[in-house]
């Protein structure tokens, strides 16, 4: 329902007041004790049976893209450093 807003003028102060008729749905239907659910035991077993192993693949392809895209920078930062430590003690 679409709620309606008077406005209360009090002190100066002009501030909305919101009245909303909120009305709860029957939930008569959803009981504690209901069989069909899945236990949190078998779904996560499911889980992990099917779609973690895709998963796990696909994020380590990715984590060695870029470990080695990292890589290659900080090899030739070091090459750098080791060039300009000799090139200081052959003067």
């Amino acid at each position: 329902m679409k709620p309606t807003i008077h406005f209360n003028e009090r002190k100066g102060l002009c501030m909305p007041k919101t009245d909303c008729n909120f009305q709860v749905g029957s939930m008569s239907n959803r009981g504690g004790n209901n069989s069909r659910r899945a236990s949190i035991l078998a779904v996560s077993h499911d889980y992990f049976k099917n779609e973690a192993r895709t998963t796990f693949a696909t994020e380590a392809a990715f984590f060695s893209v870029i470990v080695m895209t990292a890589a290659v920078p900080l090899i030739y930062s070091a090459m750098a450093v080791v060039h300009l430590v000799r090139s200081f003690a052959a003067v």
